[in-house]
């Protein structure tokens, strides 16, 4: 930023022989601190992809930005956490399931000019497991934007109608870096391998609900039930039962998560000296609905089956999404999940 040499002007004034003392001299606005951009800031967006052959299907992504500011320069990167939902319900060819998850790694650079903060994508990189489910490159952006407290606004100069994006900064960062390799697209739910990573509660305007719909009902036993393989080959199958309380536009539950995996080469497990393993975990929970957007918090887990195949390695969770009349679907750290209701029981037929 730059200052104006400050101008004496001393205007002598014919009526009366005096002369009018200077001007006092105009205090410059104080310099930005240098280091107000550093840190990690985190934010979250929902669209619904409007051409091309994902036409009508929802992107749900999640950012983690982790910025250096010296002087001017801005240097870094982000962390974009990308889910992709079935707008007609239809499985995608890459996973044969209706909604895959993909992490994405951007390069970034930028500097702070007049108060404006430009920062420009540099690299694109895609996780490592990405397979067939690679949503590929996209043009790279170019921000430009303004700090207002903690929260970073930003928008992609490079787009026609590009919204603004919200950054919140983090206080207490867990970093998702060591996702990137490891975010595994084919699986719509976190793996219990995965390291622990604790979600802040999101800050600003998304974290109290307003809408002036009735809130949707959500109560009762939802269903999210998952097959494939681990690295390795071992078939893993996950089932998760929630169970939804609501008074109101408030909710408490929890949900049991039963992860049983099944050796396919014959060979025991050590950990168990058995072909297969199961390990149950039960989760609490609060959250809130309005109209039908929903936001769940997990609060605590108990694991109900201890196993010794278990490594020990979990983390609470923030969901935020959509409530359907028979699907609730949900978006979390790295990924997100369908819920269903499960279908009611068929009395057998008496003879």
């Amino acid at each position: 930023m730059r200052f104006a040499g400050l101008v004496a002007l001393a205007v002598a004034v014919a009526a009366g022989g005096c002369a009018v003392h200077p001007t006092p001299p105009v205090k410059a606005p104080a310099r930005a601190q240098a280091s107000e951009v550093s840190g990690v800031w985190d934010g979250m967006s929902q669209t619904t992809i409007q051409g091309g052959l994902g036409a009508g299907d929802t992107k749900i992504e999640k950012q983690e930005w982790h910025l250096t500011q010296a002087g001017d320069a801005i240097s870094g990167y982000y962390i974009a956490a990308l889910t992709f939902v079935s707008g007609d319900g239809r499985p995608y060819v890459c996973n044969r399931q209706p909604q895959f998850s993909a992490t994405q790694r951007f390069d970034v650079s930028g500097r702070v000019k007049g108060g404006v903060i430009e920062i420009d994508e540099l690299e694109q990189q895609l996780a490592s497991q990405a397979g067939r489910c690679d949503p590929g490159a996209r043009r790279l952006a170019r921000y430009r934007g303004r700090l207002d407290g903690d929260v970073l606004i930003l928008t992609n100069i490079l787009a026609n109608s590009g919204p603004r994006q919200m950054l919140y900064r983090i206080r207490h960062p867990e970093s998702l870096d060591g996702l990137v390799a490891q975010a595994s697209p084919a699986a719509d739910r976190r793996a219990d391998d995965k390291p622990d990573l604790t979600l802040p509660e999101p800050s600003g305007p998304s974290q109290t609900l307003a809408s002036s719909s009735p809130p949707a009902d959500v109560s009762g036993m939802w269903v999210w039930e998952h097959s494939g393989m681990v690295p390795g080959g071992d078939e893993k199958q996950e089932r998760e039962e929630w169970h939804v309380s609501q008074d109101g536009s408030k909710l408490t539950g929890y949900y049991d998560r039963i992860v049983h995996q099944v050796s396919t080469d014959g060979q025991a497990y050590r950990c168990s000296m058995a072909l297969d393993f199961q390990i149950v975990t039960r989760y609490q929970f609060r959250g809130e609905v309005s109209g039908n957007r929903v936001m769940i918090y997990e609060s605590s887990f108990e694991v109900l089956n201890p196993n010794a195949c278990d490594n020990g390695k979990r983390r609470l969770d923030a969901y935020e999404g959509q409530a359907l009349p028979d699907e609730l679907r949900l978006v979390w750290g790295v990924g997100g999940q369908i819920l269903r209701r499960p279908r009611p029981d068929v009395p057998t037929q008496r003879f």
